[in-house]
């Protein structure tokens, strides 16, 4: 396995920040007339982006002289991170406890059992907090190892290597026209905000500025060090940070410096983003989490193998099946129609009988309106989903562009130094050109 260095220049790291953090806040502060109207409901709730960066990179800074790579084995290094994870998730229940225990009017010796109960939960919260920059620590190294093995360095360098801290919990404001899906406005809001501020800023919005909004929680944020928010899932962990961090890879080439210039560029960031995610994962669990990959198939040979006619078919039936891409993407094409038509009220009563729909069928989704759609539809990695079908399908042929090129390095190699539009367009008409 190829190793990567982790003492990183500070001078280095800090023209990093700069440069990543300049375009995220010229996409928030845009002149335009439409987003300082939507500014001025949302500005008393906007993130900061800048104390937030320098916090995260002084945290950073201290942690490189933990030298948990130096002084913990492989395998001492991987029961570290499951063990924060397991804490996680104990925490997460014992909230979920204790949240009930205050709530239920029944509950004998309550008092008793909430005392157990804060006693338990201060004593795996405290210890999860003071393992996380050691976690943090171990998985930017695994993940920058897998990196290196997928041959994305220049002289065993990693440029830039991947550095995240974690937050509780983060949200963004989407706002769209009503009569198209388009991103009018991303930005990000505070921590810790209530129902009641969340539904109160979209109405605000809505009813003032005659657009759509959605506020959602997100997983993460390209800032550097990136932003990944709490979770006890290792899938999911690692695959937000790998696409987080891709967005940074990406920030110092002309794809992600021409982020946001249009939707359809703006697509071909968060498709390619999640697309690397999930090479990067695979890599990390191949290395250090093989349970984490998906199984072989099993392949039945030799005269012992059952003849194909005698194979039952063991899956459910179609009707039995709901299957949420596939009914989103038919609303998006729908919603699409509509809109075209001008028929904005048709559009949204339509968009909220799906949301009735969705719900019924276990997704409890709070808002589906013209934001949902700009948000959610620029992620094409899977087929379906949220994504329109306006001129070229995206997503599928940029994950045909990634099946047809050699190698992941060649892939990013191939994308990222492209920002237009006509030269995708080339791409997937001729794949193996660069």
């Amino acid at each position: 396995m190829k190793q990567i260095s982790h003492r990183h220049n500070i001078v280095i790291n800090l023209l990093i920040v700069l440069i990543l953090i300049l375009p995220i806040n010229g996409a928030v502060v845009d002149p335009a007339k439409e987003l300082e109207q939507i500014r001025a409901y949302s500005r008393v709730y906007e993130f900061d982006y800048v104390t937030w960066t320098v916090s995260a990179m002084v945290r950073k800074l201290v942690q490189s002289t933990f030298k948990v790579d130096h002084y913990l084995p492989h395998q001492e290094k991987r029961e570290l991170v499951l063990e924060y994870l397991d804490l996680r998730n104990e925490v997460s229940t014992l909230q979920a406890e204790l949240a009930n225990l205050l709530s239920d009017p029944n509950q004998e010796n309550r008092e008793q059992r909430e005392s157990s109960l804060r006693a338990e939960l201060n004593q795996k919260d405290t210890l999860r907090i003071e393992l996380a920059p050691f976690v943090e620590q171990v998985l930017q190294d695994q993940l920058n190892s897998a990196l290196v093995d997928l041959d994305l360095a220049f002289g065993g360098q990693l440029f830039p290597p991947v550095l995240y801290k974690s937050e509780p919990d983060s949200y963004a404001l989407i706002v769209s026209p009503r009569d198209e899906i388009r991103q009018a406005a991303n930005m990000m809001l505070v921590r810790g905000l209530t129902l009641d501020q969340i539904i109160s800023l979209e109405e605000e919005i809505e009813n003032n500025l005659d657009l759509s909004a959605l506020i959602v929680g997100i997983g993460g944020v390209g800032l550097y060090p990136s932003m990944i928010i709490e979770t006890g899932n290792l899938d999911w962990l690692i695959h937000v940070a790998s696409h987080e961090w891709t967005h940074n890879y990406l920030t110092l080439r002309p794809l992600g410096m021409f982020y946001g210039t249009s939707p359809e560029i703006t697509t071909i960031n968060e498709t390619i983003a999640d697309l690397s995610a999930d090479a990067i994962q695979s890599k990390t669990f191949e290395l250090y989490y093989p349970e984490h990959l998906p199984p072989e198939p099993e392949l039945v040979s030799g005269e012992d193998s059952p003849p194909q006619e005698s194979i039952v078919e063991t899956e459910p039936s179609p009707e039995e099946v709901f299957d949420f891409r596939a009914e989103m993407h038919i609303t998006r094409l729908e919603v699409d129609s509509l809109l075209a038509e001008g028929k904005i009220t048709d559009a949204e009563n339509y968009m909220e009988s799906r949301r009735i729909f969705f719900w019924e069928n276990g997704y409890l989704i709070r808002r589906l309106n013209q934001a949902y759609f700009a948000f959610h539809g620029s992620y094409a990695a899977e087929p379906g989903g949220a994504a329109g079908e306006e001129g070229v399908d995206l997503g599928a042929e940029l994950r045909k562009l990634k099946q047809q090129t050699p190698s992941y390095r060649e892939f990013m190699r191939l994308v990222a130094w492209k920002w237009r539009m006509d030269q995708f367009e080339a791409l997937f008409e001729f794949p193996q050109q660069d």
